[in-house]
């Protein structure tokens, strides 16, 4: 079944002035879409995902660390995470991005 996700409207969500702001816009078997934004001085601590994903930022400097590198995060960049794969959010700034979770399966 088709479904709509308006990002304008997430994006209108104010940024905080203290912690994380994640909203989850889409979840289900196949795919889950996170909307974040981190306030000043915050970060993402190092963790994984069991899944592969992919992050989108929409606006703010940053960097996604890995024990394999650093990538920046700035305005419309992509980044890929393999499964398993630790990482750590470091904003510079405010930061706001999307993140995609590919679980298994889908259509064959």
């Amino acid at each position: 079944m088709a479904t709509s996700i308006n990002l304008n409207e997430a994006r209108s969500q104010p940024m905080p002035e203290r912690g994380i702001l994640s909203q989850t816009l889409l979840k289900n078997e196949f795919t889950s879409l996170v909307h974040m934004k981190l306030a000043p001085g915050e970060e993402l601590t190092e963790h994984t995902s069991k899944f592969p994903v992919w992050i989108y930022t929409i606006e703010g400097e940053g960097s996604l660390e890995t024990p394999s590198g650093s990538y920046p995060m700035s305005e419309g960049e992509w980044i890929f995470l393999e499964p398993s794969e630790e990482h750590a959010v470091q904003p510079k700034s405010q930061l706001h991005f999307l993140l995609i979770m590919m679980k298994t399966g889908g259509a064959k």
